[in-house]
Protein backbone atom coordinates (compact mmCIF):
# COMPACT_ATOMS: atom_id res chain seq x y z
CA UNK A 1 0.00 0.00 0.00
CA UNK A 2 1.60 3.39 -1.05
CA UNK A 3 1.90 5.87 1.91
CA UNK A 4 -1.42 7.83 2.47
CA UNK A 5 -2.81 10.75 4.41
CA UNK A 6 -5.71 9.49 6.90
CA UNK A 7 -8.20 11.74 8.63
CA UNK A 8 -10.28 9.61 11.56
CA UNK A 9 -13.22 11.40 12.98
CA UNK A 10 -14.54 9.97 15.95
CA UNK A 11 -16.98 10.81 19.05
CA UNK A 12 -14.36 9.40 21.53
CA UNK A 13 -10.37 8.55 21.80
CA UNK A 14 -8.55 6.84 24.10
CA UNK A 15 -7.99 6.93 26.85
CA UNK A 16 -10.56 9.83 26.71
CA UNK A 17 -13.50 6.99 25.47
CA UNK A 18 -16.18 4.42 27.25
CA UNK A 19 -16.31 1.93 24.62
CA UNK A 20 -14.58 -0.47 21.98
CA UNK A 21 -15.68 1.22 19.36
CA UNK A 22 -12.96 4.56 19.94
CA UNK A 23 -10.29 1.27 21.16
CA UNK A 24 -10.54 0.13 16.95
CA UNK A 25 -10.04 4.02 16.27
CA UNK A 26 -6.67 3.48 18.39
CA UNK A 27 -5.63 0.28 17.01
CA UNK A 28 -5.88 0.99 13.42
CA UNK A 29 -4.48 4.60 13.56
CA UNK A 30 -1.32 3.29 15.28
CA UNK A 31 -1.19 0.21 12.85
CA UNK A 32 -1.64 2.29 10.15
CA UNK A 33 1.41 4.81 11.44
CA UNK A 34 3.47 1.61 11.86
CA UNK A 35 3.38 0.80 8.19
CA UNK A 36 4.33 4.19 7.58
CA UNK A 37 0.77 6.47 6.73
CA UNK A 38 0.42 9.91 8.51
CA UNK A 39 -2.89 9.81 10.40
CA UNK A 40 -4.92 12.27 11.99
CA UNK A 41 -8.00 11.91 14.50
CA UNK A 42 -10.58 14.39 15.33
CA UNK A 43 -12.39 14.16 18.27
CA UNK A 44 -14.85 15.40 20.47
CA UNK A 45 -13.19 15.73 24.54
CA UNK A 46 -17.22 17.76 25.15
CA UNK A 47 -18.32 14.26 24.49
CA UNK A 48 -15.88 13.03 26.66
CA UNK A 49 -16.77 15.35 29.69
CA UNK A 50 -20.94 14.86 28.66
CA UNK A 51 -20.02 11.60 29.98
CA UNK A 52 -17.59 12.07 32.73
CA UNK A 53 -18.75 14.76 34.35
CA UNK A 54 -16.08 14.66 36.54
CA UNK A 55 -13.55 14.84 34.12
CA UNK A 56 -11.97 18.31 34.23
CA UNK A 57 -8.27 18.12 32.21
CA UNK A 58 -7.87 19.43 28.77
CA UNK A 59 -5.78 19.23 25.82
CA UNK A 60 -3.69 20.94 23.28
CA UNK A 61 -5.36 21.84 20.02
CA UNK A 62 -3.01 19.75 18.70
CA UNK A 63 -1.23 16.43 20.21
CA UNK A 64 0.85 13.46 18.93
CA UNK A 65 0.61 10.31 20.42
CA UNK A 66 2.07 6.75 19.52
CA UNK A 67 2.93 8.45 16.01
CA UNK A 68 -1.02 9.59 15.48
CA UNK A 69 -1.95 12.98 15.18
CA UNK A 70 -4.81 14.10 17.47
CA UNK A 71 -7.27 16.77 16.88
CA UNK A 72 -9.81 17.02 20.30
CA UNK A 73 -12.97 19.05 19.66
CA UNK A 74 -13.63 21.71 22.57
CA UNK A 75 -16.59 24.19 21.74
CA UNK A 76 -16.75 27.43 23.25
CA UNK A 77 -20.50 26.31 24.10
CA UNK A 78 -19.67 23.05 25.89
CA UNK A 79 -22.25 20.60 26.06
CA UNK A 80 -24.78 22.99 24.65
CA UNK A 81 -23.49 21.99 21.09
CA UNK A 82 -24.02 18.00 21.66
CA UNK A 83 -27.32 19.01 22.46
CA UNK A 84 -27.56 20.90 19.01
CA UNK A 85 -25.61 17.84 16.76
CA UNK A 86 -28.51 16.09 18.17
CA UNK A 87 -31.28 17.74 17.75
CA UNK A 88 -29.87 19.01 14.52
CA UNK A 89 -27.23 16.42 12.85
CA UNK A 90 -24.91 18.98 12.55
CA UNK A 91 -22.72 21.19 14.62
CA UNK A 92 -21.36 24.53 13.04
CA UNK A 93 -18.24 24.30 15.35
CA UNK A 94 -17.48 20.62 14.41
CA UNK A 95 -17.70 21.19 10.93
CA UNK A 96 -15.45 24.15 10.40
CA UNK A 97 -12.68 22.43 12.29
CA UNK A 98 -12.88 19.47 10.08
CA UNK A 99 -13.17 21.65 6.97
CA UNK A 100 -9.88 23.31 8.21
CA UNK A 101 -8.01 19.60 8.57
CA UNK A 102 -8.97 19.26 5.31
CA UNK A 103 -7.37 22.16 3.81
CA UNK A 104 -4.38 21.48 6.28
CA UNK A 105 -3.75 17.93 5.46
CA UNK A 106 -5.78 16.89 1.99
CA UNK A 107 -5.81 13.37 3.55
CA UNK A 108 -6.37 10.41 0.50
CA UNK A 109 -8.78 9.26 3.22
CA UNK A 110 -11.52 10.31 5.53
CA UNK A 111 -12.67 7.28 7.64
CA UNK A 112 -15.09 8.11 9.94
CA UNK A 113 -16.50 6.23 12.93
CA UNK A 114 -18.90 6.48 15.90
CA UNK A 115 -19.95 10.56 15.41
CA UNK A 116 -23.32 10.60 16.94
CA UNK A 117 -21.62 13.91 18.44
CA UNK A 118 -20.35 15.12 15.44
CA UNK A 119 -22.79 15.30 12.85
CA UNK A 120 -24.06 13.63 9.70
CA UNK A 121 -23.24 16.25 7.49
CA UNK A 122 -19.46 15.30 8.28
CA UNK A 123 -20.39 12.27 5.73
CA UNK A 124 -20.98 14.90 3.13
CA UNK A 125 -17.70 14.41 0.47
CA UNK A 126 -15.71 17.72 0.68
CA UNK A 127 -13.45 16.61 -2.14
CA UNK A 128 -11.54 13.92 -4.04
CA UNK A 129 -10.65 12.05 -1.09
CA UNK A 130 -12.28 8.19 -0.01
CA UNK A 131 -15.27 8.15 2.17
CA UNK A 132 -15.23 5.82 4.39
CA UNK A 133 -17.40 4.58 7.49
CA UNK A 134 -17.40 1.73 10.32
CA UNK A 135 -20.56 0.98 11.68
CA UNK A 136 -19.64 0.61 15.12
CA UNK A 137 -23.32 0.29 16.24
CA UNK A 138 -26.90 1.04 14.20
CA UNK A 139 -26.80 5.20 15.05
CA UNK A 140 -27.30 5.30 10.83
CA UNK A 141 -30.67 3.57 11.17
CA UNK A 142 -31.71 3.70 14.50
CA UNK A 143 -31.69 6.97 16.63
CA UNK A 144 -31.32 4.50 19.99
CA UNK A 145 -28.09 3.81 18.00
CA UNK A 146 -28.43 -0.22 20.01
CA UNK A 147 -31.55 -1.54 17.64
CA UNK A 148 -33.81 -1.68 21.05
CA UNK A 149 -37.24 -1.33 20.55
CA UNK A 150 -38.21 1.24 23.64
CA UNK A 151 -34.91 0.27 24.85
CA UNK A 152 -35.95 -3.37 25.85
CA UNK A 153 -35.98 -5.99 23.26
CA UNK A 154 -34.40 -5.93 19.53
CA UNK A 155 -36.20 -4.04 17.13
CA UNK A 156 -37.99 -6.54 14.38
CA UNK A 157 -40.62 -3.81 13.43
CA UNK A 158 -39.40 -0.21 13.00
CA UNK A 159 -41.92 2.42 14.84
CA UNK A 160 -39.11 4.89 15.63
CA UNK A 161 -41.29 7.71 16.28
CA UNK A 162 -43.05 5.76 19.28
CA UNK A 163 -39.93 4.37 20.27
CA UNK A 164 -38.36 7.65 20.34
CA UNK A 165 -41.04 8.89 22.77
CA UNK A 166 -40.88 5.42 25.02
CA UNK A 167 -37.33 6.19 25.70
CA UNK A 168 -38.19 9.26 26.84
CA UNK A 169 -36.22 11.97 24.09
CA UNK A 170 -36.61 13.93 21.44
CA UNK A 171 -37.12 13.09 17.78
CA UNK A 172 -34.26 13.84 15.10
CA UNK A 173 -36.40 14.85 12.32
CA UNK A 174 -33.11 15.39 10.74
CA UNK A 175 -33.36 11.77 10.06
CA UNK A 176 -36.14 12.35 7.50
CA UNK A 177 -34.61 14.97 5.76
CA UNK A 178 -32.89 15.27 2.09
CA UNK A 179 -29.50 16.60 3.46
CA UNK A 180 -29.05 13.06 5.47
CA UNK A 181 -29.71 10.71 2.28
CA UNK A 182 -27.29 12.53 0.26
CA UNK A 183 -24.90 12.46 2.95
CA UNK A 184 -24.90 8.74 3.40
CA UNK A 185 -24.80 8.45 -0.34
CA UNK A 186 -21.60 10.28 -0.02
CA UNK A 187 -20.52 7.25 1.54
CA UNK A 188 -17.83 5.28 -0.73
CA UNK A 189 -18.11 2.25 1.64
CA UNK A 190 -19.49 1.54 4.68
CA UNK A 191 -17.85 -1.39 6.41
CA UNK A 192 -19.87 -3.60 8.45
CA UNK A 193 -17.59 -5.31 11.52
CA UNK A 194 -20.66 -8.32 11.35
CA UNK A 195 -23.03 -9.75 9.25
CA UNK A 196 -25.61 -8.93 11.25
CA UNK A 197 -24.97 -5.18 11.02
CA UNK A 198 -24.11 -5.28 7.00
CA UNK A 199 -28.38 -6.89 6.62
CA UNK A 200 -29.50 -4.54 9.37
CA UNK A 201 -28.09 -1.49 7.24
CA UNK A 202 -28.88 -2.95 3.84
CA UNK A 203 -32.50 -3.36 5.30
CA UNK A 204 -32.97 -0.16 6.81
CA UNK A 205 -30.18 3.02 5.19
CA UNK A 206 -32.55 5.45 3.74
CA UNK A 207 -30.44 5.11 0.42
CA UNK A 208 -28.36 2.38 -1.74
CA UNK A 209 -24.98 1.55 -0.54
CA UNK A 210 -22.40 -0.56 -1.00
CA UNK A 211 -21.65 -2.32 2.26
CA UNK A 212 -18.86 -4.31 2.95
CA UNK A 213 -18.06 -6.86 5.93
CA UNK A 214 -14.80 -6.25 7.10
CA UNK A 215 -14.80 -7.99 11.17
CA UNK A 216 -12.95 -5.90 13.75
CA UNK A 217 -9.36 -6.73 14.75
CA UNK A 218 -6.95 -7.31 17.85
CA UNK A 219 -3.33 -6.47 16.92
CA UNK A 220 -0.29 -8.28 17.90
CA UNK A 221 -0.03 -8.87 22.11
CA UNK A 222 2.00 -7.96 24.39
CA UNK A 223 5.26 -9.32 25.04
CA UNK A 224 5.16 -10.83 28.27
CA UNK A 225 1.64 -10.95 29.74
CA UNK A 226 2.08 -11.45 33.56
CA UNK A 227 0.11 -13.21 36.30
CA UNK A 228 -2.89 -11.54 37.40
CA UNK A 229 -3.16 -13.07 40.56
CA UNK A 230 -6.39 -14.93 40.18
CA UNK A 231 -7.23 -18.28 38.73
CA UNK A 232 -10.44 -20.79 38.40
CA UNK A 233 -12.85 -17.44 37.00
CA UNK A 234 -14.89 -16.94 34.71
CA UNK A 235 -14.16 -12.80 33.15
CA UNK A 236 -16.70 -9.74 32.74
CA UNK A 237 -15.57 -7.01 30.71
CA UNK A 238 -17.14 -4.28 29.34
CA UNK A 239 -19.44 -1.09 31.07
CA UNK A 240 -21.14 -1.63 34.26
CA UNK A 241 -25.05 -0.81 32.07
CA UNK A 242 -28.16 -2.99 31.62
CA UNK A 243 -28.08 -3.79 27.75
CA UNK A 244 -24.53 -5.13 28.67
CA UNK A 245 -26.67 -8.39 30.48
CA UNK A 246 -24.42 -7.49 33.24
CA UNK A 247 -27.73 -8.21 35.79
CA UNK A 248 -28.59 -11.58 34.29
CA UNK A 249 -25.24 -12.85 34.25
CA UNK A 250 -24.99 -11.94 38.44
CA UNK A 251 -28.55 -13.32 38.40
CA UNK A 252 -27.20 -16.82 37.16
CA UNK A 253 -24.42 -16.70 39.62
CA UNK A 254 -26.91 -15.49 42.34
CA UNK A 255 -29.31 -18.57 41.89
CA UNK A 256 -26.77 -21.63 40.86
CA UNK A 257 -23.83 -20.22 42.72
CA UNK A 258 -23.01 -23.73 44.43
CA UNK A 259 -23.01 -25.68 41.04
CA UNK A 260 -20.82 -23.35 39.92
CA UNK A 261 -17.29 -24.09 40.68
CA UNK A 262 -15.62 -20.90 39.83
CA UNK A 263 -15.74 -17.57 40.36
CA UNK A 264 -16.95 -14.43 38.59
CA UNK A 265 -14.36 -11.52 38.05
CA UNK A 266 -16.00 -8.28 36.99
CA UNK A 267 -13.63 -5.47 35.05
CA UNK A 268 -15.27 -2.49 33.71
CA UNK A 269 -17.10 0.38 35.33
CA UNK A 270 -20.38 2.30 34.57
CA UNK A 271 -23.82 3.43 35.99
CA UNK A 272 -24.59 0.60 37.78
CA UNK A 273 -21.67 -0.39 39.68
CA UNK A 274 -23.07 0.85 43.20
CA UNK A 275 -25.99 -1.31 42.55
CA UNK A 276 -24.00 -4.57 41.45
CA UNK A 277 -21.58 -3.73 44.58
CA UNK A 278 -24.61 -3.87 46.80
CA UNK A 279 -26.31 -6.96 45.10
CA UNK A 280 -23.58 -8.68 45.41
CA UNK A 281 -23.30 -7.82 49.34
CA UNK A 282 -27.36 -8.05 50.13
CA UNK A 283 -27.17 -11.76 48.42
CA UNK A 284 -23.77 -12.71 50.09
CA UNK A 285 -22.22 -13.89 46.81
CA UNK A 286 -18.76 -11.72 47.83
CA UNK A 287 -16.77 -15.25 48.29
CA UNK A 288 -18.44 -15.86 44.41
CA UNK A 289 -18.22 -12.82 42.54
CA UNK A 290 -15.23 -9.96 42.41
CA UNK A 291 -15.92 -6.73 41.44
CA UNK A 292 -12.39 -4.97 40.43
CA UNK A 293 -14.19 -1.51 38.17
CA UNK A 294 -11.71 -0.49 36.06
CA UNK A 295 -8.47 -1.95 35.36
CA UNK A 296 -5.13 -1.15 33.82
CA UNK A 297 -4.02 -2.66 29.91
CA UNK A 298 -1.84 -4.28 31.48
CA UNK A 299 -3.79 -6.28 34.28
CA UNK A 300 -6.66 -6.85 31.29
CA UNK A 301 -4.44 -9.06 29.50
CA UNK A 302 -3.55 -10.81 32.45
CA UNK A 303 -7.07 -10.92 33.37
CA UNK A 304 -8.21 -12.65 30.10
CA UNK A 305 -5.12 -14.79 30.00
CA UNK A 306 -5.79 -15.94 33.26
CA UNK A 307 -9.90 -16.58 32.63
CA UNK A 308 -11.73 -19.90 32.49
CA UNK A 309 -13.49 -18.21 29.32
CA UNK A 310 -14.89 -14.46 28.86
CA UNK A 311 -18.69 -14.35 28.96
CA UNK A 312 -20.64 -11.57 27.03
CA UNK A 313 -24.09 -11.85 28.11
CA UNK A 314 -25.51 -8.70 26.16
CA UNK A 315 -28.93 -8.05 25.72
CA UNK A 316 -28.52 -6.02 23.11
CA UNK A 317 -27.31 -7.21 19.41
CA UNK A 318 -23.78 -6.62 19.84
CA UNK A 319 -21.72 -5.70 16.76
CA UNK A 320 -18.29 -7.34 16.50
CA UNK A 321 -16.91 -6.71 20.36
CA UNK A 322 -13.63 -5.76 20.64
CA UNK A 323 -13.36 -7.94 24.14
CA UNK A 324 -14.41 -10.72 22.46
CA UNK A 325 -11.47 -10.59 20.03
CA UNK A 326 -9.00 -9.28 22.29
CA UNK A 327 -9.89 -12.90 24.66
CA UNK A 328 -9.76 -14.71 21.81
CA UNK A 329 -6.08 -13.27 20.88
CA UNK A 330 -4.38 -14.77 23.99
CA UNK A 331 -6.37 -18.32 23.63
CA UNK A 332 -9.15 -17.77 25.72
CA UNK A 333 -12.89 -19.01 25.10
CA UNK A 334 -15.84 -17.17 24.63
CA UNK A 335 -19.47 -17.76 25.74
CA UNK A 336 -22.51 -14.99 25.58
CA UNK A 337 -26.20 -14.87 24.47
CA UNK A 338 -27.39 -15.33 20.73
CA UNK A 339 -27.16 -11.74 20.37
CA UNK A 340 -26.61 -9.72 16.98
CA UNK A 341 -22.97 -10.27 15.92
CA UNK A 342 -22.00 -12.11 18.95
CA UNK A 343 -23.18 -15.56 17.21
CA UNK A 344 -21.07 -14.86 14.59
CA UNK A 345 -17.76 -15.16 17.12
CA UNK A 346 -18.66 -17.68 19.32
CA UNK A 347 -19.63 -19.91 16.93
CA UNK A 348 -16.27 -19.89 15.04
CA UNK A 349 -15.05 -21.63 18.29
CA UNK A 350 -18.22 -24.20 19.52
CA UNK A 351 -21.90 -22.79 18.80
CA UNK A 352 -22.77 -24.46 22.12
CA UNK A 353 -21.46 -22.07 23.21
CA UNK A 354 -23.99 -19.82 23.05
CA UNK A 355 -26.75 -19.48 25.02
CA UNK A 356 -30.19 -17.65 24.51
CA UNK A 357 -31.94 -17.48 28.08
CA UNK A 358 -29.61 -19.12 31.23
CA UNK A 359 -26.42 -19.44 30.28
CA UNK A 360 -25.63 -21.87 33.20
CA UNK A 361 -25.85 -24.97 31.13
CA UNK A 362 -22.77 -22.94 29.18
CA UNK A 363 -20.59 -22.12 32.03
CA UNK A 364 -21.19 -25.86 33.10
CA UNK A 365 -20.28 -26.95 29.63
CA UNK A 366 -17.02 -24.62 30.13
CA UNK A 367 -16.02 -25.99 33.44
CA UNK A 368 -16.64 -29.57 32.11
CA UNK A 369 -14.60 -29.67 28.57
CA UNK A 370 -11.55 -26.87 29.95
CA UNK A 371 -8.98 -29.17 27.78
CA UNK A 372 -11.29 -29.36 24.28
CA UNK A 373 -10.67 -25.72 24.52
CA UNK A 374 -7.28 -25.46 23.86
CA UNK A 375 -5.76 -22.08 24.33
CA UNK A 376 -3.83 -23.33 20.68
CA UNK A 377 -7.06 -24.01 19.19
CA UNK A 378 -8.80 -20.71 20.01
CA UNK A 379 -5.96 -18.62 18.98
CA UNK A 380 -6.02 -20.24 15.41
CA UNK A 381 -9.66 -18.72 15.12
CA UNK A 382 -8.62 -15.26 16.49
CA UNK A 383 -5.55 -15.73 13.49
CA UNK A 384 -7.77 -16.87 11.12
CA UNK A 385 -10.54 -14.20 11.23
CA UNK A 386 -9.63 -11.48 13.75
CA UNK A 387 -5.88 -10.67 12.96
CA UNK A 388 -4.55 -7.47 11.87
CA UNK A 389 -3.28 -8.82 8.56
CA UNK A 390 -6.86 -10.16 7.69
CA UNK A 391 -8.00 -6.62 8.35
CA UNK A 392 -5.10 -4.95 6.24
CA UNK A 393 -5.86 -6.77 3.28
CA UNK A 394 -9.78 -6.51 3.34
CA UNK A 395 -9.56 -2.48 4.22
CA UNK A 396 -6.74 -2.10 1.54
CA UNK A 397 -9.67 -2.43 -1.00
CA UNK A 398 -11.98 -0.53 0.20
CA UNK A 399 -9.68 2.80 -1.33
Amino acid sequence: METKTFLMTSSYYPPHHIGGDATHVKYLSEELVKLGHEVHVMFSLDAYRYKKPDFKGSLKETEEVNGVFLHPLQSPLGKTDLYITYLLGRSAYVKKNFERLLGEFKPDVVHHHNIFFLGYDLLKKQGSYTNLYTAHDYWLICQRFDLMRYGKNECTHKDCLTCTFMSKRLPQTWRRSKGFREAVKDIDTIIAPSNFMEKKLSEGLPVKANIVHIPNFVPSLPGDIKSSGYSNYFLYVGVLNKHKGICNLLKIFKEHGREIDAKLIIAGKGSLKEKIVDYIARNKLGDKVIVLGWVSDEMLWSLYNDALALVVPSIWPENNPIVALEAMSVGTPVTGTDAGGIREIIEKIDKNLIFKENGLEKIETLLHNKNFYSKEKIKQVYTRWYSLEGYLREYEKAF
